[in-house]
């Protein structure tokens, strides 16, 4: 005999209980779109809704973060859309690297982010500085270049090598299966 269905509550708080637990995961999928930490924020909050609110469509058992990631990307998308403005955003190919597809499984995704970290941190403290300034803090290359004391061009120029040395390296740990 198989046990009783959870009341649409008990389902409810099931799907709150989980977004709880992969909220790091989801708001990190969040910022690789939207690399305003407000922002990203207040999108994420906007997912929590829509999964409490749709809390029904999802059935247990099944992944939930492919769910709850497709909801935050067409939570991102809305907000680029209707705020009318220009976001500052990675390159298609390097969300992909930074942050996997919502298709992958928990275990792919934490793997995925531990080599991001350990490649963060071997990248050179100028170069992780101002990764952190464009996509944590959301600053553009002109205000970076003020904050550091350089052109805007070469701003650019050390982001653009900071991100090719984070591809290659989230490359090479994953394809020697290394993680931190």
């Amino acid at each position: 005999m198989s046990s009783p269905s959870p009341s649409p509550e008990e389902h409810t708080l099931q799907v709150q209980t989980l977004y709880v637990r992969h909220h790091p995961a989801i708001l990190a999928y969040v910022l690789a779109m939207e690399p305003g930490f407000a922002d990203a924020q207040d999108i994420v909050q906007e997912v929590f809704l829509t999964l409490t609110r749709k809390a029904h469509a999802w059935t247990p058992g099944t992944h939930f973060m492919a769910w709850a990631c497709t909801v935050a990307r067409y939570h991102t998308l809305h907000f680029q859309r209707t705020r009318s403005r220009r976001v500052a955003r990675l390159d298609d190919d390097v969300v992909e690297l930074l942050h996997p597809a919502p298709s992958l499984d928990e275990a792919a995704f934490q793997r995925r982010l531990m080599a991001l970290q350990a490649c963060m941190a071997k990248l050179a403290p100028r170069s992780h500085q101002l990764v952190m300034l464009r996509y944590h803090h959301g600053q553009m290359p002109e205000k970076i270049a003020e904050t550091v004391g350089w052109s805007v061009n070469a701003v650019r120029v050390a982001l653009s090598r900071a991100r090719q040395a984070l591809r290659e390296c989230l490359d090479r740990r994953l394809a020697l299966g290394e993680t931190a």
